[in-house]
């Protein structure tokens, strides 16, 4: 019966502990699921002992309940009775004891026939952990080893025992290390191509033994060497494969000083690459758990590079100073040098190294230390006809825009091993592999040839100079970050995405669209809302203050409510209490305020807006003043039943004089002008307060606060 042809009914939702579910009876009951309303505070044996009830079984302590979890049923336990859902459908079935009980007796004394189902059921239980906690009391390991060691299960139910095995395992049911040598072998032995299950769950069971048991390793590492391995990356079946890579990683993770070494040359091989490029790597669909798989060989491959990383150059080594010595000739493409120390210096100068008279001290940090020197040494004799290009091109430019081209490729080693977590331990649940450093030999070095290639091209871009070199190598970081973010299948291809995709300019764009979506996520925000609302008061109280003052200082308008509309100088006093006017006898000076005779007391305006000219009647076009024409900045004050009509200069003047006024009659300023103004200023004050929080997310609701302690029987020194 599905869950769609069941009628849950959905619980009352302030009621948070009880579920409606269904729960079917065991295979030898012929009846339909039973709708139950189940509640969490219940001990789970009383729920048992009520569903018992309902198909009329007596024996209650004899069943469990399971629910379905990852395509398998568990049972469920006092523990993990508050996990289920409504709508779920449980399923009724034999105790784990009981289940334990059953397949352990007929392990021991049952005919052939039901020691083969005992074992199938066996592997499917044995992934259950309260199942496993009760066959292990049985004693049930002891004898799946001893069964083991006799050998006498084939086919099938060799498959199942080692299955429930290596289930047990995982559960932690059996530790590690209660396998002793002989089983080991035994289990290593029935890794074959003819049996592809057996040997996918022997390679299981090792990979188990290696991880978790130190002792046993030299154990597994003779039996199974990584040339035994090797044939099965090649296996049609992609478990096999998985489990041999896994227990290849596991190897090499675990491996003893004596065998470190050795290790790690098998897997910096050429031809476990090729195997993994050509088998894995290059198949049109990879699982999960082959994923963390490849990820972890790639992890482990780049960390060979480690002891480069963290190792200065060595002065007295011909070979770093044969290394140094070649940047420079094929940079110059000098065979026979016979310059004078002088010119060697002028040499290293336009190369960028900060100590040109000693080379090898550019290469004492660490990271990267020879690592860096050992990929620029690449790059400048595998690529040297691209290298002697970027070195002339850059010599091209002005001295100001020159690229430190030492600093550089120092910089963009220790980037990319940052980027690539050179050193660091494999993450437990990490998919994120490239299939490109599966594709070619010195992978990494090539990587550092289209990474400085990107440096340099970026460099360009941005027309940078000496002091944008920070800028330009956030960028480049940026750029490669995007890029393997793609998985790219080949060098070939990161390059292609890096050099348009990626290019500076679509980085710049990315950026900005980033800083908007970020801006607008946070301006929702609560935190922000209340900022945004204090300081809009603020800037209001800011803006009032400036508008007030414009009127203090006054300015010029033309009066067109007298006669000749005569330009007049308007002016309010300090006190705000007071505006006067007058006309204006020299145009090119401002009249004092005691020249100003008329007054109008602030107390007796009553309105102050903006409004265009209306002519009485009709004038054609082509007789009207300019000043009749142009109307957008026309305003009037009503005071007294008076009616003053003026002219400002320009639209952002008339909208300073209404903004005045109108504060002065006790309102907000509302004009265009002013919603600018604020809006203006209040981005400012808000850029300049979250400026700390630059590429935060803040939370759209602050943290709740904490409760208070027990006591504040506490200091602190």
């Amino acid at each position: 019966m599905s869950a769609s042809n069941l009628k849950i009914v959905e619980p009352d939702k302030k009621d948070q502990h009880i579920f409606r579910l269904a729960i079917s009876p065991p295979q030898h009951i012929v009846q339909p699921p039973l709708l139950h309303v189940w509640d969490v505070r219940k001990p789970l044996s009383e729920i048992i002992k009520e569903v018992t009830d309902h198909y009329g079984i007596t024996n209650a302590d004899e069943y469990g309940i399971q629910i379905p979890e990852q395509g398998e049923d568990r049972y469920i336990t006092e523990e993990t009775r508050a996990n289920v859902k409504n709508g779920l459908i449980l399923k009724l079935t034999t105790a784990p004891w009981k289940e334990a009980k059953d397949i352990f007796s007929a392990l021991k004394s049952g005919s052939a026939g039901h020691r083969s189902d005992a074992l199938e059921k066996l592997s499917i239980s044995a992934k259950d952990t309260s199942f496993g906690a009760e066959f292990v009391k049985l004693k049930g390991v002891e004898f799946l080893i001893s069964r083991i060691e006799e050998g006498k299960e084939k086919g099938d139910e060799l498959c199942w025992l080692l299955s429930g095995m290596c289930a047990l395992m995982k559960n932690g049911q059996i530790a590690s290390g209660a396998l002793n040598p002989t089983v080991l072998k035994k289990v290593s032995s029935y890794i074959s191509p003819s049996n592809t299950k057996v040997t996918r769950v022997s390679l299981s069971i090792l990979v188990n033994v290696v991880m978790n048991c130190p002792d046993h390793f030299l154990t597994v590492a003779n039996e199974v060497t990584l040339l035994l391995l090797l044939p099965y990356l090649d296996s049609t079946d992609s478990g096999v494969q998985q489990e041999c890579l896994s227990l290849i990683n596991a190897l090499c993770l675990k491996a003893t000083e004596e065998k470190k070494k050795r290790f790690q040359e098998r897997i910096a091989s050429r031809e476990l690459r090729v195997a993994l490029h050509e088998k894995i790597v290059r198949a049109p669909a990879i699982q999960a758990d082959m994923a963390h798989s490849l990820y972890v060989f790639q992890q482990l491959s780049f960390n060979l590079l480690h002891q480069r990383c963290i190792t200065k150059v060595d002065q007295n080594s011909e070979i770093d100073q044969e290394m140094i010595s070649n940047l420079r000739k094929n940079a110059f493409a000098t065979e026979n040098d016979n310059k004078k120390p002088s010119m060697v210096a002028d040499d290293w100068k336009k190369l960028g190294f900060l100590n040109p008279l000693d080379p090898a001290k550019d290469f004492e940090n660490t990271p990267p230390g020879v690592l860096a020197l050992q990929c620029w040494s690449y790059l400048s004799n595998q690529h040297t006809e691209s290298y002697t290009q970027m070195v002339h091109d850059n010599l091209g430019r002005g001295e100001e825009y020159q690229c430190p081209f030492a600093k550089a490729c120092i910089a963009v080693t220790e980037s990319i091993c940052k980027i690539l977590t050179v050193g660091g331990e494999p993450d437990s649940s990490s998919t994120n592999y490239h299939p490109m450093f599966f594709a070619q030999d010195e992978s990494f070095e090539e990587f550092f040839y289209h990474c400085i290639k990107l440096f340099h091209k970026t460099w360009k871009e941005m027309k940078a100079c000496n002091i944008d070199f920070p800028k330009v190598m956030s960028v480049v970081e940026e750029q490669i970050r995007e890029a393997l973010a793609l998985q790219p299948m080949s060098l070939d291809q990161f390059w292609n995405q890096v050099h348009t995709r990626f290019a500076y300019a679509n980085i710049k764009e990315m950026r900005k669209l980033k800083r908007i979506s970020q801006d607008e996520n946070n301006s929702k925000a609560q935190a922000v809302l209340d900022l945004k609302r204090q300081l809009t008061s603020d800037v209001m109280e800011l803006i009032k203050q400036q508008r007030l003052n414009f009127l203090v200082k006054g300015g010029k308008l033309i009066n067109r409510s007298v006669k000749n509309k005569l330009a007049q100088y308007f002016q309010l006093s300090r006190n705000h209490k007071v505006l006067h006017y007058g006309e204006i006898r020299d145009s090119t000076s401002i009249p004092s305020f005691e020249s100003l005779k008329e007054k109008i007391s602030v107390s007796e305006i009553t309105n102050v807006a903006a409004g265009k000219y209306q002519t009485t009647g009709r004038v054609p076009s082509s007789k009207r003043s300019r000043s009749e024409s142009t109307v957008e900045n026309l305003f009037h004050i009503e005071y007294k039943d008076k009616k003053l009509e003026l002219c400002s200069e320009s639209v952002e003047d008339m909208s300073m004089w209404i903004d005045g006024f109108t504060i002065l009659l006790g309102e907000e300023p509302s004009s265009h002008q002013a919603r600018l103004d604020v809006e203006y200023l209040l981005g400012i004050e808000m850029s300049i307060h979250l400026l700390d929080t630059a590429n935060l997310i803040i939370p759209q609701e602050p943290p709740p606060i904490p409760p208070p302690p027990s006591d504040y029987n506490f200091c602190t020194d």
